[in-house]
């Protein structure tokens, strides 16, 4: 058979052999295209376990421990390697009111090491929290409270007094193994391997970290726990890969060697043309200029206070200075905006004031004070601006010692102020940095940490951010969003709920780079 069907295409002349061969293709692409079709039709792409993804990140990681590290790096690292507390729990229980909150664990939980997780691990995690030789800068989320043991599996936690917003703290307490630094003083942490090269019990596990001569932590591996209680990762491989400044990691992004990075200045996602996704993640925070009345007694007057607040283009900050990404705001409860009264102002309005404004040495910050300076000296205030570095803004904190400050709140949960406003907190190691001092304001506070019902919760949030507002409590500027840009590789990224930069990972196991097909359902 197929002898003469090679001489019967022998015996064909030129043009009969290309008539042939076109029909021959032309059935080929055919049958090809229908094959494609009806595979595409009775089949879905769906996630595959496997590939890596490679995040950048401005700095280094110091001590990849949650409960005692305040950097960014080293809270996004460990977001992946340490599990929550409600991620660990099979129930939480709720008496007294809010005052009393039983967690228990799931049966089998263990470190990535192979120790089971006990009560022992949340008891120690606790009290290193508190003690203050660890300076955890969670240890106000813990103002009071106490812990004892129930049983292997079970916790108790007892308040001061009730606290609605309890579960969230109970959201970001990221345990710690008692049996690796139980027999660690706190202050001793950082001389310990474990701060490096951590034991944990989330998605991820350490895997290993390359370090140039000269010191610098050029990326962090960590790999998939396939031991995970929860739901196991698709992505095999995360490393971070970190950089000195945000030029040179858009640089990094642009020559394929990072996946995706948080860009502290939005307007560099312009400067990223290519095969790139840009993800605005809205969240509960601002930043504001907050004055101290105990060193300019010129910021007492409520008067004079409206009318720096009234001086300052917002709108131009949102589009010069974010490119966009932000929203104006006139008061620190975001999700609800508050547009005050307009305030009258004549030139020379604020006339014979000056002002020594502090900023972070952060660039779109700087830019932001350029701009309120320029406002300000426009009705006839004199402004100095002086940037710091992060860690010495928070030693003017601490002391007080700012004329006024560019400044950014994040709230854990938007209707809880109690810990930025309330007058309590007005002195170190409070975060009331404007001083505010309102007793009605202080009431409002108190009764929306005990109110159960959220409608009604919410009329009382919403009665005292006006009071603030109202009152320019402090100069409020902008709620900027996160810009996340990312490779168009990543499927099953989810931004709901973010409040940190670091909460983009918490949908991490649903994030996939390889795919396969299966047969539809």
């Amino acid at each position: 058979m197929l002898y003469k069907l090679i001489q019967i295409i022998k015996s064909l002349n030129k043009r009969e052999l290309i008539a042939l061969i076109v029909c021959v293709s032309v059935i080929a692409l055919s049958g090809s295209f229908f094959l494609i079709r009806a595979i595409t039709e009775q089949t879905e792409e769906s996630p595959a376990f496997g590939g890596t993804w490679r995040e950048g990140s401005i700095g280094q990681p110091v001590f990849v421990n949650p409960i005692i590290s305040g950097n960014d790096v080293d809270q996004e690292i460990s977001r992946l390697i340490f599990a929550s507390l409600s991620e660990m729990a099979d129930t939480v229980r709720i008496e007294d009111d809010g005052r009393t909150w039983t967690v228990r664990l799931k049966e089998g939980l263990k470190w990535h090491d192979g120790e089971k997780i006990t009560s022992d691990d949340i008891i120690y995690t606790f009290d290193t929290i508190v003690d203050p030789e660890s300076n955890s800068p969670i240890a106000g989320n813990f103002d009071g409270a106490t812990i004892s043991r129930v049983s292997e599996l079970e916790v108790r936690f007892n308040l001061p007094s009730s606290y609605v917003f309890f579960e969230t703290t109970i959201d970001n307490m990221r345990i710690i193994p008692k049996h690796i630094f139980g027999n660690i003083p706190p202050a001793n942490f950082n001389l310990s391997s474990f701060v490096r090269e951590p034991v944990g019990s989330g998605p991820y596990k350490f895997q290993s970290y390359g370090k140039e001569k000269g010191g610098f932590v050029s990326e962090y591996k960590l790999i998939a726990n396939n031991e995970y209680f929860g739901k196991k990762p698709y992505i095999q491989n995360i490393v971070f890969k970190f950089y000195a400044d945000e030029s040179q990691m858009a640089k990094g992004y642009i020559n394929g060697e990072i996946d995706g990075f948080i860009a502290q200045n939005p307007k560099t996602a312009k400067t990223i043309s290519v095969r790139r996704t840009v993800n605005a993640l809205s969240a509960p925070r601002y930043y504001a200029v907050f004055l101290n009345p105990s060193l300019i007694s010129a910021f007492r007057d409520e008067s004079t206070r409206k009318k720096l607040s009234a001086a300052v283009s917002r709108d131009k900050i949102a589009t010069d200075v974010f490119d966009g990404f932000a929203e104006p705001v006139f008061s620190p409860l975001t999700e609800e905006p508050f547009t005050p009264e307009k305030e009258d102002l004549v030139d020379n309005s604020l006339e014979g004031l000056v002002i020594n404004l502090t900023v972070p040495d952060i660039q779109p910050l700087i830019e932001t004070a350029t701009i309120i300076k320029s406002d300000w000296e426009s009705y006839g205030a004199t402004v100095n601006i002086s940037s710091l570095r992060p860690a010495d803004i928070q030693e003017i904190i601490k002391n007080r010692s700012y004329e006024a400050l560019l400044f950014g709140n994040i709230l854990n949960e938007p209707e809880d102020l109690y810990s930025f406003w309330h007058s309590s907190k007005r002195f170190y190691p409070g975060l009331n940095l404007a001083g505010f001092n309102d007793k009605t304001a202080d009431a409002l506070m108190e009764t929306i940490r005990v109110t159960g019902d959220k409608e009604e919760r919410k009329i009382f949030a919403s009665h005292l951010a006006s009071i603030i507002a109202e009152s320019a409590g402090a100069v409020f500027i902008i709620s900027p969003d996160y810009v996340y840009i990312t490779s168009p590789k990543l499927h099953g990224f989810r931004a709901e709920g973010i409040i940190t930069a670091a909460d983009r990972l918490s949908s991490v196991s649903d994030w996939y780079v390889n795919t396969i097909r299966k047969i539809k359902k």
